[in-house]
């Protein structure tokens, strides 16, 4: 008897330790939800940023009379009921004024009110008046003329520039353009400026425009310095299968787990679209692309903390803002340039059944990727394109301006058989064939390199991160990273690109694993008694006090008659 009585004490004691141990995860529980709720009710958890899609007038209106336009657009926008929710409003690049009417912008560490000024009607004196005048954060980017003897023999350089006004009208901020592309007559700094500014609701942004998505610094160099919030003007040129707007923009905020934030040129002749906020590894809280002329302001709210996808950090909406992939019309209508695809190694995908498995590991000199697809051929419908594996790693001029070091591996969509349809705009789609699933695996240089998801839909949209799967892991003796690219089961049939887009940055200290996703888990083998609500009207799973005394009995009945044997 005096082992049935150890063996009752030492059940005693787990029995109370169980107690009180569920005791705790309920306090705990409950606690958790009590902090998460005061977070949500003070709102600070996010902001709310307006972006503007802008159409500019036609480059033959009179100078004056355009700027002045573009100035009571502005004006209408910021004091418009779509603005009034906002905490910073950001405009697009190279909307607003010229050469010919540019401005002086002072020094931010001059704390400059230009409202102050008697001239209210020149540009920044009228921008940081309605700054004041609502109480808003704007981002404006502008021409500015800056006096430099030694620049220049006429005295004097002209930038591409963001300013950034506060909400008493001050300019706070100012950051130059260094990546120009085609650019003639700009000038870039000698260096490229990091430029940041701190807000009153708790967000440090950075600052870059348009091209310097594509480069190391300023754009990656603000990311190593932990900036998680980054404001992009543009006037985006698209150019298929691997940089048109929205596609850069999604693909560069998941892989660098960032808030970017962009406001779009709009017009259609250049190629010119693309607004939205795209928040790290949750993909797109808004996205936009249209061939339709815009002037629009957007409201979203935006979470400071990129990228977590719980139940309560999903991208927020309330009926003040806006969120969604905002499908625009008369997309055939943008002109969208066609990267180089001659010097890719590339291989048409010939199925050979309705259901198909296709494995396939193809080469551009030394680079190899591994390519396994499921896909699936419709009967009876017209085939309106095809498609090619496509393979390239050297040096690519971006926007026809500036040689990169690229490597990818990708399924891009051809209109015809010919290797020269192939990226172009899939203007037909019969959806004859859908992709089931698709795996792209390559080994790409660690150190200096940019690895991103790059995917395109035919309304010119990246695929939802829902969609696909993205990861690399980091061999730092090596020097190496395997990333992985993969579309799991289920069923696409308008693709026009799905890739691993790789940039190289020589002499640019910079790495960037990103980890699998987790492996399904499996439910606990513990057996589960019953479900205590706790204070929010949930239930949390537990073992009641009672379901473990009928456990014990059982045990210690069993323990009595191997005793007895």
């Amino acid at each position: 008897m005096n082992g049935i009585g150890c063996l009752y004490g030492v059940l005693l004691f787990l029995l109370s330790q169980t107690v009180v141990q569920t005791a705790r995860q309920l306090h705990h529980r409950r606690h958790s939800r009590s902090v998460e709720t005061e977070e949500s009710e003070d709102g600070q958890e996010s902001y709310v940023v307006g972006v503007v899609e802008f159409r500019p007038e036609p480059s033959d209106v009179d100078v004056r009379s355009r700027t002045e336009r573009h100035l009571e657009a502005y004006a209408d926008l910021i004091r418009s009921d779509e603005a009034k929710v906002t905490d910073i409003i950001i405009f697009p690049e190279l909307t607003l004024n010229t050469f010919s009417d540019s401005v002086y912008v002072p020094d931010p560490s001059t704390n400059v009110i230009p409202c102050e000024e008697n001239s209210s009607r020149n540009v920044l004196p009228f921008l940081s008046c309605l700054a004041a005048e609502v109480g808003k954060y704007l981002v404006i980017n502008l021409s500015e003329i800056f006096d430099c003897k030694s620049c220049a023999p006429h005295g004097y350089v002209w930038y591409n520039t963001n300013v950034v006004f506060d909400r008493n009208g001050a300019v706070i901020a100012r950051y130059r353009k260094f990546n120009l592309l085609g650019e003639h007559g700009t000038e870039r700094t000698y260096v490229p400026e990091i430029v940041t500014f701190e807000t009153d609701f708790g967000v440090t942004f950075g600052l870059f425009t348009r091209s310097d998505v594509l480069f190391a610094r300023p754009a990656l160099e603000l990311v190593k310095r932990d900036v998680k919030d980054l404001i992009m003007p543009s006037m985006w040129q698209a150019e298929l299968p691997y940089l048109t707007s929205t596609q850069v923009y999604e693909s560069w905020a998941y892989s660098n787990n960032v808030n970017l934030i962009v406001a779009g040129s709009n017009n259609e002749a250049t190629g010119s679209t693309g607004t939205g906020v795209f928040n790290g590894r949750s993909g797109a809280i808004l996205s936009l692309v249209t061939g339709e002329p815009t002037r629009q302001l957007f409201p979203v709210r935006v979470h400071k903390n990129p990228g977590i996808r719980t139940a309560n950090h999903i991208p927020l909406e309330d009926s003040d803002t806006e969120a969604g992939r905002l499908h625009g019309k008369f997309l055939e209508e943008i002109n969208i340039e066609r990267d180089f695809l001659e010097q890719f190694t590339t291989l048409q995908i010939n199925p050979e059944r309705y259901h198909d498995h296709i494995g396939q590991i193809i080469c551009n000199g030394f680079f190899c990727c591994e390519f396994s697809v499921t896909l699936t051929i419709v009967p009876d419908q017209d085939v309106t394109h095809y498609y090619r594996f496509a393979v390239f790693d050297g040096y690519r001029s971006l926007s026809k301006h500036s040689d990169t070091y690229i490597s990818t591996c990708g399924i891009i969509a051809c209109r015809n058989q010919s290797l020269s349809s192939c990226g172009l705009p899939m203007n037909e789609n019969s959806n004859y064939l859908a992709f089931n699933e698709i795996v792209i695996t390559g080994k790409f240089q660690a150190n200096g390199t940019l690895a991103m998801a790059n995917s395109l839909d035919d309304m010119l949209h990246p695929l939802s991160v829902d969609q696909y799967t993205f990861y690399s892991s980091v061999n730092y003796s090596m020097n190496q990273q395997d990333v992985q690219l993969t579309l799991p089961s289920g069923s696409v049939a308008n693709l026009q690109t799905f890739a691993i887009y790789a940039i190289n940055y020589e002499n640019f200290e910079y790495f960037n694993p990103i980890e699998a996703p987790p492996e399904p888990t499996t439910e606990s083998s513990s057996i589960e008694y019953g479900a205590v609500e706790d204070d929010t009207g949930g239930s949390t799973r537990a073992t009641t006090p009672g379901a473990l005394l009928l456990l014990i009995l059982m045990l210690l009945v069993s323990s009595v008659r191997e005793l007895r044997l």
